[in-house]
């Protein structure tokens, strides 16, 4: 007995090496998309494949000395601030680190569940004799007991329920790494909108700055022409209304300046009232047109968007869901093993007390058959199936709004494409126009109100340019964002050819 007694306790050392850690089926650090092995064949993934290097501890940054003040920030330095400094990619890591737990948790079941118990008490007990025997009819039993025991709990067979409910973990683990890669995509957008929206504020301020001097021109050529009597006092009030308009507009130009700038910082996950540079844009060149036709890039947003992939994953999970379901009907087989040392002592009356110290074991093999549970399980395989059939509606819907979002910005990116050249064309116009008008106003041929009207055109044609280069640049990085491809910071290099994809689901419809 002794013996077996040391043969339990070298198999409890022996079974604490089993246990491995699974968060390395997680995302290694919040600030870094998640890069899959091959959707395929999720579970190949293994762990080394993302093993965590030693005192990998969470990078986390203080605003304070994580930004340069003096230095001017381009969008990909931007991007990766946003990405150390915005808690959504930190919440999406811990979310993906809880799955990879649940995953350990579900292969734990494949292991024995051993506990030291101890069960200690004292007993007083009246037992009924009969009279030949002990003269009052009864006797009293004090019993003191002290078990210190080993207890090993096994699950041996389960007709593969285990193994269902660890492809579900395993799919939901790779579904929320799947969806850490969509936070990290998009942030990316998020960021690289709002810094196109600030570039396009501030040139607008620019332009508003431009027609500013151009009124204050006009005021003073109108100024100038009335002190030679060449002008009507009206016609110099005409001026300066204009002047006082430009200066409004001036400081409507600055307030949306400063709205753009604490948006950015905003989508950036930083505080308000840090002091951040940024680098103009303006200089950005602008494609003729996209490289690829709209169907590469629907094909390539079935294949890569991270929705659609974890859309996938949780289909594959509610199946295994499913299965699970259906095996809690079969029977189990479990070992329920005790190893313990028996120490008790036995006192009647007021007789001698005897002692007993040894020790002693106990096996047992358990078929447990489930017979009757009030419906519960039919309820689960019913809910089950329900989650399952969800999730294919799911993923076709996914799809469906994918080739809609992708369709949307294919056409917006063509449409804003022309819509910039055509821009470009008329403020080439309106500066000829401008300056003619100008010209002819100082020489005395040409009126003060074609003055007036040629200038509001060409600020007009100005302001159209700018809003057409930041929806072109916009509509861009949306189109990478649809096609599940803004995983860098240029946001218009999304035309890499893609093979046509399309996942087959065959028909494994629940049977009800």
């Amino acid at each position: 007995m002794k013996h077996s007694i040391l043969i339990s306790l070298l198999t409890c050392c022996a079974l604490t090496g089993c246990y491995r850690s699974f968060v390395t089926l997680a995302p290694q650090y919040p600030d870094s998309p998640w890069q899959p092995c091959g959707y395929e064949e999720p579970l190949s993934c293994a762990a080394p494949k993302f093993e965590l290097p030693p005192h990998s501890a969470p990078r986390y940054y203080n605003e304070e000395w994580l930004v340069d003040q003096d230095h001017e920030y381009n969008l990909a330095e931007l991007i990766d601030l946003a990405l150390r400094s915005n808690p959504k990619t930190r919440i999406a890591w811990e979310e993906a680190k809880q799955a990879a737990f649940d995953v350990g948790l579900t292969v734990a079941s494949y292991l024995p569940q051993i506990s030291a118990d101890i069960l200690t008490g004292y007993q007083h007990t009246p037992v009924p004799l009969p009279t030949a025997l002990v003269p009052s009819g009864q006797a009293v039993l004090d019993t003191t007991e002290f078990w210190p025991s080993l207890v090993i709990k096994w699950l041996l067979f389960d007709f593969g329920k285990r193994d269902y409910l660890i492809e579900a973990a395993m799919q939901r683990s790779y579904a929320s790494n799947v969806a850490f890669t969509q936070a990290h995509q998009k942030l990316i957008f998020e960021v690289t909108k709002a810094y196109f929206d600030l570039n396009a504020a501030r040139t607008q301020l620019h332009v508003a700055e431009q027609a500013l001097k151009n009124t204050e021109i006009l005021q003073d050529a109108a100024e100038s022409k009335r002190e030679r009597g060449l002008e009507k006092v009206t016609e110099v009030a005409f001026a300066r209304r204009e002047t006082a308009k430009a200066r409004f507009e001036l400081e409507k130009a600055k307030a949306d300046d400063n709205d753009a700038y604490y948006n950015l910082l905003e989508a950036m996950g930083l505080t308000p009232t840090l002091k951040l540079q940024v680098v103009d844009s303006s200089g950005r060149a602008l494609p003729k047109g996209l490289a690829a036709d709209v169907n590469t890039y629907i094909c390539q947003a079935l294949q890569q968007r991270p929705d659609i992939i974890e859309a996938f994953a949780k289909l594959r999970a509610t199946k295994a869901d499913v299965g699970s379901a259906e095996a809690s009907f079969r029977p189990t087989i479990n070992l329920d093993t005790f190893v313990y040392q028996g120490i008790s002592s036995l006192r009647t009356g007021t007789g001698h007390t005897t002692w007993v110290n040894r020790p002693a074991s106990a096996f047992f093999i358990e078929f447990k058959f489930p017979l009757y549970d009030g419906g519960m399980r039919w309820n689960e395989l019913n809910k089950a199936c329900s989650k399952n059939a969800a999730a294919k509606e799911e993923l076709r819907r996914i799809q469906n709004e994918a080739i809609r979002q992708v369709a949307r910005a294919y056409d917006l990116v063509k449409s804003t494409l022309a819509e910039y050249e055509s821009a470009l064309a008329l403020v080439e116009a309106a500066d000829i126009a401008y300056d003619s008008a100008i010209d002819s106003y100082r020489q005395g041929v040409g009126t003060f109100t074609d003055a007036i009207s040629a200038n509001t055109e060409k600020v007009q044609a100005q302001s159209t340019l700018a809003n057409a280069y930041a929806t072109v640049l916009t509509a861009g990085a949306a189109l990478a964002f649809s096609a599940g491809e803004l995983t860098s910071i240029d946001a218009l290099d999304s035309s890499r050819d893609m093979p046509p994809h399309t996942y087959q689901f065959g028909n494994d419809d629940c049977d009800k």
